[in-house]
């Protein structure tokens, strides 16, 4: 997969592209942006496209000895560096075998290229011994950060790098390439289109059957009112997250109906057009309007590391108005 195959992000390729043509690179770049965008996969092709056979214009090729060894994760000189666990910490004994690393000589790429994901995850022990390294840092190496929360990034560490910024996608744009691209039914596309945000990743991430069981499920508890009968306590936050997405989707879509649109296409849950119909006649909007309030405060909570078991209870309570 070369810079042809990344979608929706031309001003960053654009930007990437002028950088190899021209030499002219930075020690060090950070790739921010929301979550799903394509920001690795980019990273990837940069580091594809600095070690190339081919000539600059053309590159990455994705047919040569190097951009195979980078697609297959066994490039010596290329190095993606992620959190051990799903929001874990990035801790100093991983950024210190970085630095090691770093120091030495290229075994066959022009250019060591160096990926820390989830680079806000850094502890400030780890920024700080990152920071030294980008104080000299050594010619024959390139370091890209990938993040989409650079407020946690040390302010010294944004002054030494190049900020390249990446946007999510229109949703119309998500559901064009869900079908036209990884040939998805249009249905589920445009659930999943809508569901991520406008974040193509996180709607391929959510496009198999399981996705959509707990989806019909969640929505079957909102219509009967036993949604808040479950136990969260042992549920990831990253299902939390889905779960409030979805209830947001349906309370929207239920206004959007209270309101006298009725299209299929106005709602994002396009399958369910009868049940939204159906709550929409017997809901009324100081309901609705709360209820997505208290939907988009708890989610503000779970991010806050509030007790997931206490915030949805509060939410479930508000739902069914116990």
């Amino acid at each position: 997969m070369s810079f042809k195959d990344i979608k929706g992000q031309d001003k960053a390729v654009s930007f990437l592209k002028s950088v190899l043509e021209n030499n002219r690179f930075s020690q060090a770049y950070i790739f921010f942006g929301p979550n799903g965008v394509g920001k690795k996969l980019t990273a990837l092709n940069f580091a594809k496209a600095f070690n190339c056979a081919i000539p600059v214009g053309q590159r990455p090729c994705d047919a040569c000895v190097s951009c195979r060894k980078i697609d297959a994760s066994n490039h010596p000189d290329v190095f993606l560096l992620v959190p051990e666990k799903e929001d874990a910490s990035i801790k100093i004994d991983q950024v210190r075998e970085v630095i090691k690393n770093i120091s030495l000589k290229a075994y066959e790429a022009r250019k060591k290229v160096y990926i820390i994901d989830d680079a806000h995850l850094m502890t400030p022990e780890a920024q700080n011994a990152l920071l030294k390294t980008l104080e000299e840092p050594p010619s024959d190496s390139v370091l890209i950060l990938i993040t989409d929360n650079m407020e946690s990034l040390f302010s010294t560490i944004v002054s030494r790098s190049q900020v390249v910024k990446f946007f999510p996608f229109a949703v119309a744009e998500v559901k064009d390439i869900l079908t036209q691209v990884y040939k998805i039914d249009a249905v589920k596309a445009h659930i999943l289109a809508h569901i991520s945000s406008g974040m193509l990743g996180e709607a391929l991430r959510q496009n198999d059957e399981d996705f959509f069981k707990k989806r019909s499920r969640i929505i079957k508890g909102l219509e009967d009112r036993t949604f808040f009968d479950w136990e969260f306590e042992g549920l990831s936050r990253p299902d939390l997250k889905l779960y409030l997405d979805v209830m947001l989707t349906w309370y929207r879509d239920i206004l959007i109906a209270k309101t006298g649109l009725t299209e299929e296409a106005a709602f994002v849950n396009i399958d369910k057009r009868d049940a939204v119909l159906n709550e929409a006649a017997r809901a009324d909007f100081a309901f609705l309007d709360s209820i997505i309030k208290q939907i988009i405060s708890t989610n503000s909570f779970l991010e806050q590391n509030a007790n997931p078991k206490l915030a949805m209870s509060v939410l479930g309570l508000q739902i069914t108005g116990n």
